[in-house]
């Protein structure tokens, strides 16, 4: 009986002194890394969209509390000329996820569920392959279908990624984990928090899925394995509906913009057109036209400063250019999507 009961005590205390081992998300202390960003992909035939950006990781706590702060320039030429200046910050501090909806200017608070390490995460579903060297520091290669990742103590350094035709690449250009990070330097902006559970009752939504979250669609998108690609190289035989459903998620906000902003464009043309037709000397031709540039900068747009050659007539090019805008309207007006406006504006 004796040995028996020793023998249950120390299973007991080996029981407790392991189930007190805590999962850090990081295999080291503390530090910072900062990225860059470049990302890219052909919407449709008609129009292209590159990401270009930074980020930035700031931890301590062996990663449990963490901030990452994204920045970048959206921008989509061709038939639809858009561009438009993104951020994001994400909060992780204990049981709590902060992020910063800067378009509503709000703070969305909810819940951190997540008990698992980085490393646990990241590399599910992935192989190990090997070592390389990103911004001085020598990482592990993990390679998945279509994504590639190099991490360190389960930091990710550098992922690269080809999913649905969509090119991302994140890559570590600063790193220091020598750094004293303190709790001050984890700030967020003094704006309203709001519980994530009360969303639909108390929290503005009209702005939730605008062009503020192509950065974060982008990234959820390329840090999935692609289950029909069996190598990391590009799939060339991309799932068509697939990716047409991704890529009117991803331009939803600039689909929305285009369908609010064109014919608020074409009436200010109506508007300096027959300005220009009531005003006869110069003097007031070019206060007409310094008029409909304020307007239109004022909606966003640069694409629309038609008046750029001083040889054409104004009221000429005014004539022509509400001829082709006018000429896309009941297409647009028909639109549902960003594949189907960008067919209108080609």
């Amino acid at each position: 009986m004796k040995i028996k009961t020793i023998f249950y005590i120390l299973l007991s205390i080996t029981y407790m002194l392991y189930s007190k081992v805590d999962t850090h998300y990081y295999d080291i202390k503390q530090g910072y890394v900062e990225y860059e960003i470049l990302s890219g992909a052909q919407l449709t035939n008609e129009t292209n969209l590159n990401i270009h950006g930074t980020s930035k990781l700031l931890f301590k706590d062996w990663g449990d509390t963490r901030q990452e702060e994204d920045h970048g320039v959206v921008v989509t030429k061709g038939a639809i000329n858009y561009m438009q200046e993104v951020r994001g910050i994400t909060q992780y501090s204990n049981a709590k996820i902060f992020t910063v909806d800067f378009s509503n200017e709000q703070i969305l608070e909810h819940s951190n569920t997540v008990v698992s390490s980085s490393k646990e995460q990241e590399t599910k579903g992935f192989l190990h392959r090997g070592q390389d060297v990103v911004a001085g520091v020598l990482c592990a290669m993990w390679i998945a279908p279509s994504v590639k990742k190099c991490i360190y103590k389960g930091v990710v350094l550098k992922l690269e990624s080809h999913v649905l035709g969509i090119s991302y690449v994140k890559k570590a250009t600063k790193i220091d984990f020598d750094a004293n990070i303190s709790k001050e330097q984890f700030v967020l902006p003094s704006f309203p928090k709001n519980s994530f559970g009360l969303i639909k009752d108390n929290i503005k939504t009209k702005k939730v899925s605008a062009s503020e979250n192509v950065c974060k669609v982008f990234k959820d998108v390329t840090n999935s394995v692609d289950s029909k690609n069996k190598s990391f190289e590009p799939n060339k035989n991309i799932d068509i509906k697939r990716r047409n459903k991704f890529v009117n998620r991803i331009a939803k906000g600039i689909f929305e913009k285009q369908k609010e902003v064109l014919p608020k464009i074409l009436l200010s043309m109506k508007k300096n057109r027959e300005c220009l037709q009531l005003n006869n000397n110069i003097s007031e031709k070019t206060q007409c036209i310094s008029i409909y540039n304020e307007d239109i900068k004022a909606l966003g747009t640069d694409d629309y400063m038609i008046f750029k050659d001083k040889k054409e007539k104004p009221i000429d090019v005014i004539e022509d250019a509400i001829i082709g805008l006018e000429s896309h309207m009941p297409c647009v007006k028909r639109a549902k999507n960003f594949i189907d406006i960008s067919s209108c504006m080609k």
